[in-house]
């Protein structure tokens, strides 16, 4: 017979930690057969189980009252505004439809003049009073909408200290009537009697304590300091449709539960709000109010962009008598992403912030006088010349380019530009020379050379309008105007004939009428006819910022005395002989975009600077070069920083001796500067992880973890050719749509394979398939198959992802790893990986030599 090592004894009785199978059980003068014993165990369990059950039961009818109470409440008030929005859009209808009815309209003389301009103005104010309190309205209605089907995620019970926290804190009834229950949602929702909160938006300073704290002693920041009490329950809801689906009770930050059940859910085409899954330290992220620099180093799928857009919205919501929409812009990494986030902050009731690609900054300010690179188009090309010595020299330039060390040498090149160098454009007219160039330089550098860059321009374009109107007084008399007059349009005699009225002409006292008309009608001739020169001389197209960098080029004495260690940098006559074959055709290299767009705007006094803009939000910013950080920092100087990446997703040339965040870290002094790390993904499961880091280095991979969700294993397959990959991407693109996924990203390495697997897989797939290729223009990712380059992948999640071809042909390189590995972790649920021949190795080994986990179901077709 063998007894049970230990046993305690309860008020609800018997409990054993080992149980005999057999015999006896001795204690003391009582002697119990062990088939009593156990049964007494079982019957113990039975019932902890039904109170268990009865106290589930209990919580989740009380938590069904107060829904309907909340409901009842949304209900009400929804009814009330749908009634001022319809009253709202009858009284704008009406005012537009009746609007100049009643408007009295009076021209005989100046007072009447007044009096009917006054009726417009009046009129027009009250049709925008009204239009605004019809978007009040309209935007209530919707929030009250959204609020009906999922009003709040989440309850923590609080007791304040002053409030007799004391035998609180183990959670008994010590409290009673003291305990506030504080339901906690995506917006607030306040009684009509203006006091009783029903919830608390999820940015409240109390709800902090959902996000950071668990039962037991707690403490918050409120602006008028810290509150401090004792949290007695800590609950969580998923609420769908305005039913109530489950309830969790939790000890932690965020209940594994929870989000299990939000990550296991299929992909939409847009980034959904993370307010109810927010983890604590993406809480310290979305709530820092105290430096200028927030730097986050994210893993693939740990919810660094989602936290990004929830701290706008939290920023929006804090500051939001002083902070506007239009004051916050985020730099996106390419279209498709600036439509895949869109929704995030109108679903928290606010309105989005500016966003903008860095190209589009590019494209703004040079696009419309030169022909300029894209940064994919770089990519493209540097693709394309893999292995040779142009793609190694393009790849050298690009990454100099980029880097501090010519920032600083373009810094300096400004300083000499004060006292000499800056090139001119001399205005012409039918070859004719106004002003030359050389006069330009000498009143530059002679009368204003002691004013700053911009000063000078403005004070230059005032003395070049001056000379343009001195030489069309000098053409009055000549031929070719007089003819070009007698060919004057209707349009331009009549605007003469008004303005000689206007100035009392063709009265009864005038005499000189028709010579007064003629001169007139010969200066606005002339005027019309230099009409582009006075456009440039307004653009500061005098000046030629193109002309002005590649000087930096041509002389190797400037370039070594302008550079802080007085050196050239490696392959700089490739880089000379490259600046005149492009710049010399009006082509910008990418590289040279933001160089030659830093000279410019610098010369130009930085005319463009947006001062007003508080916050800066650069998305995927291990991608940014050091030069372009620091460009962006000089064009936005008042910015708060908040910047996002990854590492091990630095798939350009421009960003790969940046030395991770250095370029923007040493934009903010180090007190001023805060660095987060968020190491767990969430985005995809386990496998899919776990098979994703095995692409990087040892080194790289280090500190990734996996939120612990379940699946299938990643896959690696291999093809005889491009034919027989279609056949099976197709085929399983078919059966993941049928299986109910909703987006399938098939990627592969460029924009090239792209278009011939589009074509490819769409001949093997029904028509009603949604088979979409997404290119740099796209603004939109489709549901369905969408099939894309890798660098377009960045930041978007697909239900499943089937990666095109990863061969060692395609991905055979080293530089390549990164940019495999961000393939591979942009699926959220299924990961298959199809090769053309020979698999890539940096899918690698273990180190027993064999294939890795996740690489054993390869399947050879050959």
């Amino acid at each position: 017979m063998r007894a049970a090592r230990s046993f305690r004894t309860a008020a609800s009785g018997w409990r054993l930690r080992a149980v005999a199978p057999i015999g006896i059980f001795r204690t003391g003068a009582c002697t119990l057969p062990g088939s009593m014993i156990k049964q007494r165990d079982i019957d113990v369990r039975k019932q902890e189980g039904r109170e268990a059950v009865d106290k589930e039961e209990a919580i989740r009818a009380e938590e069904k009252a107060r829904l309907v109470e909340v409901l009842g409440v949304i209900d009400r008030r929804l009814r009330k505004e749908l009634s001022v929005l319809g009253n709202r859009r009858g009284d704008v209808v009406g005012i537009r439809q009746e609007f100049f009815d009643d408007v009295s309209f009076n021209f005989s003389d100046a007072t009447e003049l007044g009096e009917t301009w006054s009726s417009i103005v009046q009129q027009a104010e009250l049709l925008a009073e009204r239009e605004r309190s019809h978007r009040v309205a309209s935007t209530s209605v919707e929030r009250l909408a959204w609020q009906h089907d999922n009003p709040y995620f989440a309850r923590i019970d609080f007791v304040e200290e002053s409030e007799g926290a004391e035998g609180a804190s183990g959670g008994g009834t010590a409290a009673a009537g003291k305990v506030e229950s504080i339901y906690i949602g995506r917006s607030s929702l306040i009684g009509e009697d203006g006091e009783t909160f029903y919830i608390y938006d999820w940015r409240a300073p109390v709800s902090s304590l959902f996000y950071d704290g668990e039962p037991g002693p707690v403490s918050y920041e409120t602006p008028g300091g810290m509150a401090s009490g004792t949290m007695t329950l800590k609950r969580q809801f998923v609420i769908r449709g305005g039913v109530l689906k489950h309830v969790f009770d939790t000890d932690e930050t965020i209940g594994d539960d929870i989000l299990q059940a939000v990550l296991s859910e299929r992909s939409d085409t847009s980034m959904k709000s993370i307010v109810a899954t927010i983890q604590k330290e993406q809480n310290r992220i979305i709530r820092d109010e105290k430096h200028k620099l927030l730097v986050v180093q994210g893993a693939a799928g740990s919810g660094k962009t989602s936290a990004a857009l929830q701290r706008v919205a939290y920023l929006l919501y804090r500051y939001r008598e002083t902070l506007t929409p239009e004051q916050v812009i985020l730099f996106s990494p390419n279209p498709v992403f600036k439509g895949y986030v869109s929704r995030v902050l109108p679903d928290l009731g606010e309105a989005n912030m500016r966003q903008m690609t860095f190209r589009e900054l590019i494209e703004a300010r040079l696009g419309r006088r030169w022909e300029v690179e894209d940064l994919f188009a770089q990519t493209e090309e540097l693709a394309a010349t893999s292995g040779t010595a142009e793609g190694e020299s393009r790849e050298a330039a690009a990454r100099y380019k980029g880097s501090e060390h010519f920032f600083a040498t373009a810094g300096n090149y400004l300083e000499r530009l004060k006292k000499s160098g800056v090139r001119f454009r001399p205005l012409r007219f039918r070859g004719e020379t106004i002003v030359s160039a050389e006069e330009m330089a000498a009143r530059y550098y002679g009368e204003l050379g002691h004013e700053d860059f911009g000063e000078r321009l403005i004070k230059l374009r005032r003395w070049l309008n001056g000379r343009l109107n001195g030489w069309i007084e000098s053409q009055i008399g000549e031929a070719w105007l007089e003819e070009a007059a007698e060919l004057a349009s209707e349009e331009d005699i009549q605007r003469t004939y008004v303005q000689l009225r206007r100035e009392g002409g063709f009265h009864d006292e005038a005499f000189d009428d028709e010579d007064r008309m003629t001169e007139l009608l010969l200066r606005r001739v002339a005027e019309n006819s230099i009409g582009p020169l006075r456009k440039a001389v307004k653009g500061f197209r005098f000046m030629d910022p193109m002309a002005t960098y590649r000087e930096l080029f041509r002389s190797r004495t400037l370039f070594t005395a302008c550079a802080p260690d007085g050196k050239l940098p490696p392959r700089y006559e490739w880089m000379v002989l490259r600046a005149d074959e492009t710049l010399g055709r009006k082509i910008i290299d990418h590289e040279d975009a933001t160089p030659l767009l830093f000279i410019m705007e610098a010369l130009e006094g930085f005319r463009k600077v947006e001062g007003d803009v508080k916050h800066l939000f650069v998305d995927e910013a291990q991608d940014y070069s050091p030069f372009q950080a620091a460009f962006l920092r000089r064009r936005f100087p008042h910015a708060r920083l908040t910047v996002l990446g990854d590492f091990n997703q630095a798939i350009y040339a421009q960003a790969e001796e940046s030395g991770g965040f250095g370029g923007w870290t040493r934009l903010v002094a180090e007190e001023d500067t805060a660095v987060w790390r968020l190491t767990t993904s969430y985005r995809s499961t386990r496998p899919i992880v776990e098979f994703s880091k095995r692409i990087l280095r040892p080194e790289d991979a280090e500190g990734i973890s996996a939120f612990n969700r379940d699946g299938e294993e990643p896959s690696v397959r291999s093809c005889r050719d491009n034919r027989e990959l279609a056949e099976q991407v197709a085929a399983k693109a078919e059966e993941l749509l049928a299986a109910g996924y909703a987006t399938i990203g098939v990627i592969a390495k460029t924009a090239a394979e792209c278009g011939d697997a589009s074509a490819l897989i769409k001949e093997r797939l029904p028509d009603k398939t949604p088979v979409t290729l997404v290119t740099g223009g796209s603004a939109k990712l489709p549901p369905g198959v969408s099939i894309l380059p890798s660098y377009l992948s960045k930041g978007i999640e697909f239900d499943a992802v089937l990666v095109w071809d990863a061969s060692a042909a395609r991905y055979g390189r080293e530089q390549d790893r990164k940019l495999l590995y961000t393939v591979c972790t942009r699926a959220l649920h299924v990961l298959n990986v199809y090769c053309v021949g020979e698999r890539s190795p940096l899918f690698g080994s273990d180190q027993n030599g064999s294939d890795q986990k996740g690489l054993d179901r390869e399947v050879e077709t050959r």
